[in-house]
């Protein structure tokens, strides 16, 4: 082999590894192309997913409200037990601010509606009435279920303004003290 064909052929294994090289370099390019697409694919098939459940959720909301424009035509029972599960089952809390207002909103149904209901329906009278007294009853429990607690947690927890109403509610309802109401059903 003369020195001419040595060069070419030495020439053409540069080509060659070139080629390789780059043959490598596709390749590797490929794969991230590939695992890139997988993952935009992926994050199309999830916000697809999401879009369809939010679309699921604006129909429930839109179901939710057309149900509650309703509201006020419920039978006053109905209305009443309602209200009652929402708030007793639900385990709402009843900070002393909560009252009529948020009791509609709860149920979806004017203020007027619910003041009227409880005047002519419920021994209570009035909303009010009706929340201290769940207020009180949650303040009992507490006071016999957690001998720990203080009188101004359970003040606070039950939804109490002040330990000084608690303690006056409590002996309006039993007329004893907190105290001594904890007292009586721990002996037991």
């Amino acid at each position: 082999m003369n020195s001419e064909e040595q060069k070419e052929l030495e020439q053409l294994r540069k080509e060659v590894a070139n080629l390789r090289e780059n043959n490598k370099r596709l390749i590797d390019g490929s794969e991230k192309l590939i695992a890139r697409n997988m993952m935009l694919a992926e994050q199309l098939d999830f916000y697809y997913e999401v879009r369809r459940r939010v679309e699921i959720l604006k129909e429930i909301v839109r179901r939710h409200k057309e149900y509650m424009a309703h509201a006020d035509l419920r039978n006053d029972e109905e209305l009443l037990a309602v209200i009652e599960t929402r708030i007793e089952e639900e385990h709402i809390a009843l900070p002393p601010e909560f009252g009529i207002k948020e009791v509609a909103e709860l149920v979806g149904v004017t203020q007027t509606r619910v003041a009227e209901l409880y005047k002519s329906k419920t021994i209570f009278h009035t909303v009010d009435k009706y929340l201290d007294f769940l207020r009180l009853m949650r303040a009992l429990r507490m006071l016999k279920e957690n001998s720990g607690y203080n009188i101004e947690v359970i003040a606070q927890d039950s939804g109490f303004n002040s330990v000084r109403t608690l303690q006056r509610k409590i002996h309006e309802a039993v007329g004893l003290t907190p105290r001594q109401y904890r007292d009586i059903v721990n002996l037991e």
